[in-house]
């Protein structure tokens, strides 16, 4: 691929040519906020835990970025240059040496001239920085007219904060020119800075890159009297009955209102010219409504899951690849979040088969996690016929593997779970 049009990304399957890893240095258990609780537990334990707040164990924060780094490692295995942030991989000096490869057959060099050799696509990666060069933390006090919090989130998920997206045009029978980076307006104040922390990466790629577009949609204000029904609201309802009924029978309201536009971009999952956009407690209506006005090229799709109404998309709707003359295209479902057969109608329709993806080996996660152990299919897939699962996942690894036969890396990133997510949540393509 040309330097000119490194930003580029369209579907979640399309052969990975970038990405960036988050970083688990300087979390903290941060603020609650009314968009979402953040902790997970027991009922009876809910008022207590969600009490606590301040820097994480640093025992704990050593083995998730060992963890993060593993997966930077395994990614480089796949032909990979990894650097410490965007500015070396564009580098003027090196551009001739990382220019980025298709995958394509060559000749061996073996006496047998018919022997081949596959070369494999280059992975660049890169790792959020902060642009002063010091440390990260997360624990001073940031304010606004409308809020302020003293523990912040930190920079585990970049894929929840940053999408690229763009004006769909058919060249050569591929959809290109999906160059515009999205900040995601998310409602949740302890990630209301985030993306400033991705501005090294942001501008690197901006240089880099004379078609990157780049927007944000209007900051939201965070305001708990503003943006949300009832500041105390998850201190009055259990999460379980919010997803098992409340949600639902509620008209999939959540504590969300419909005032200012709200979305995370983990929210969204790209499909080509096709992306969908799930209801939740991080995501509104009216995010959906600025995606439908600023892509008019683009057709958004509004997912609902009676029995989830938690943030976020990338567990419960997974494409693994697109249909073909030969095969139908493959998506992967959550049997505990099934979305409604209504809104499935358009994937049968359209030569894609439905596959309920196994129960998590599992379910046990921290009292303190940030996430449910519900993270099985939150899986990176690095081309149509190749994925990264979390290594503890035995029967996702059978499903793939075995019986839908593609190749499947495991990686170790359990840990990860209880700083908010999982392999694909970890990183983020452009």
């Amino acid at each position: 691929m040309a330097l000119s049009s490194t930003v580029n990304s369209w579907t979640e399957w399309a052969p990975l040519e970038f990405i960036c890893v988050g970083t688990a240095e300087g979390m903290c258990y941060p603020d609650e906020t009314p968009s979402y609780p953040w902790h997970t537990g027991p009922p009876n334990l809910c008022s207590y835990i969600r009490a606590i707040s301040g820097p994480r164990p640093r025992r704990r924060i050593e083995q998730a970025q060992a963890q993060l780094d593993n997966l930077a490692e395994l990614l480089r295995a796949e032909s990979i240059v990894v650097a410490s942030s965007v500015d070396e991989i564009f580098d003027e000096d090196v551009r001739q040496v990382l220019t980025r490869k298709r995958t394509s057959l060559e000749k061996s060099s073996q006496t047998n001239t018919n022997d081949k050799t596959i070369q494999k696509n280059k992975i660049d990666v890169c790792r959020p920085v902060s642009s002063s060069q010091e440390e990260l933390c997360f624990n001073h006090q940031l304010a606004t007219p409308h809020f302020k919090s003293q523990y912040q989130f930190g920079l585990a998920c970049p894929r929840d904060i940053l999408i690229t997206l763009g004006a769909i045009k058919k060249c050569r029978h591929l959809f290109t020119q999906c160059d515009t980076v999205v900040e995601a307006p998310t409602s949740a104040h302890i990630r209301y800075f985030e993306s400033e922390y991705y501005k090294p990466l942001l501008y690197s790629l901006w240089r880099c890159d004379p078609n990157m577009k780049w927007l944000q949609p209007p900051k939201p204000t965070c305001s708990s009297i503003k943006m949300f029904n009832d500041v105390d609201y998850w201190e009055k309802i259990n999460t379980k009955d919010f997803n098992k009924s409340i949600f639902a029978n509620s008209g999939y309201k959540t504590n969300l209102n419909e005032n200012e536009i709200a979305f995370d971009a983990a929210d969204i999952v790209r499909m080509g010219k096709d992306v969908f956009y799930k209801k939740s407690a991080s995501a509104n209506n009216q995010g959906l409504y600025w995606l439908r006005r600023t892509f008019p090229n683009l057709r958004f799709h509004m997912m609902h899951f009676p029995t989830d109404g938690s943030y976020h998309l990338d567990t419960s709707l997974i494409p693994l690849r697109p249909p073909t003359s030969g095969s139908h295209g493959l998506v992967l479902l959550n049997q505990n979040y099934p979305p409604l057969a209504s809104e499935m109608k358009l994937f049968t329709d359209n030569d894609w088969r439905s596959i309920w993806a196994p129960l998590h080996s599992t379910g046990e996660v921290p009292p303190l996690a940030l996430c449910t152990g519900n993270l099985n299919a939150n899986i990176l897939s690095l081309n149509d016929h190749c994925v990264v699962i979390e290594e503890c996942e035995t029967p996702m690894y059978r499903l793939l593997h075995d019986e839908l036969g593609f190749d499947v890396i495991t990686c170790p990133l359990r840990v990860l779970n209880e700083f908010g997510g999982g392999i694909h949540c970890g990183t983020s393509v452009t």
